[in-house]
């Protein structure tokens, strides 16, 4: 046997955008532009190919008004995601700018089979990529200040609650005395994630007495196929 005959060529390819999923083909293995081999974890990969969406519903100086009591029919955040889309919620913050008494606070992220496609006055949001090489390609809608939907339904679940009781003396026009102004949910970490196929909705429910806030709701979307 000719072991010189062996030999092997490397095949790689020099690229740091990130398998692209939506392809569905076979990939070289993948190296920085030096040729160093390298794999990427799950998220970092669809952050390269532009699969991280981000939306941060108040922006600047510019806060948004919470709805106030929770009621399951209006939403202070809601996400519409198609028939044909998948979302993965990977972070949500939530920063109070302003509270209003010393009521006790709870927040609720939930998703359900259920789809309002016509909430009532809401406030549209928009959606960006955060690979801001690419346009947001987004199928999914996002609203605020939701005036009303119908109530989630069809396997229906919680992925993150947070709450809060705050003491009887609220600084005047400022924050609870000793209150916590930044809630977080984040999945990379210690909460849970999950695989939303649509047609479904996201929704973020904050029970407490009107004040503002601002938030960033950061998830994965993708095409149901092939990424399914």
């Amino acid at each position: 046997m000719d072991t010189d005959a062996a030999r092997v060529e490397p095949r790689i390819e020099r690229s740091q955008t990130g398998v692209d999923y939506a392809q569905g083909e076979l990939k070289l293995p993948r190296a920085t532009k030096d040729g160093c081999q390298f794999v990427t974890d799950w998220y970092l990969n669809h952050l390269l190919q532009g699969n991280v969406k981000v939306c941060n519903i108040g922006t600047g100086s510019d806060t948004v008004t919470a709805k106030g009591a929770w009621v399951n029919t209006t939403p202070d955040i809601h996400m519409q995601i198609p028939d044909g889309r998948v979302v993965f919620p990977m972070a949500l913050e939530v920063n109070i700018d302003d509270w209003s008494d010393d009521q006790d606070l709870e927040m609720l992220l939930a998703f359900a089979n259920s789809l309002d496609e016509t909430p009532g006055s809401g406030t549209s949001q928009t959606v960006l990529n955060m690979n801001n090489k690419f346009l947001a390609r987004t199928g999914v809608t996002i609203e605020s200040e939701v005036g009303s939907i119908t109530a989630l339904s069809g396997r229906y679940q919680e992925i993150w609650r947070t709450n809060g009781t705050f003491g009887a003396n609220p600084a005047a026009g400022s924050n609870e005395d000793g209150a916590p102004t930044r809630f977080i949910y984040e999945a990379r970490h210690l909460a849970p994630t999950a695989c939303i196929v649509g047609p479904s909705e996201l929704t973020l429910h904050v029970g407490k007495t009107t004040f503002e806030y601002f938030a960033r709701l950061v998830f994965v979307e993708l095409l149901t196929s092939p990424a399914l």
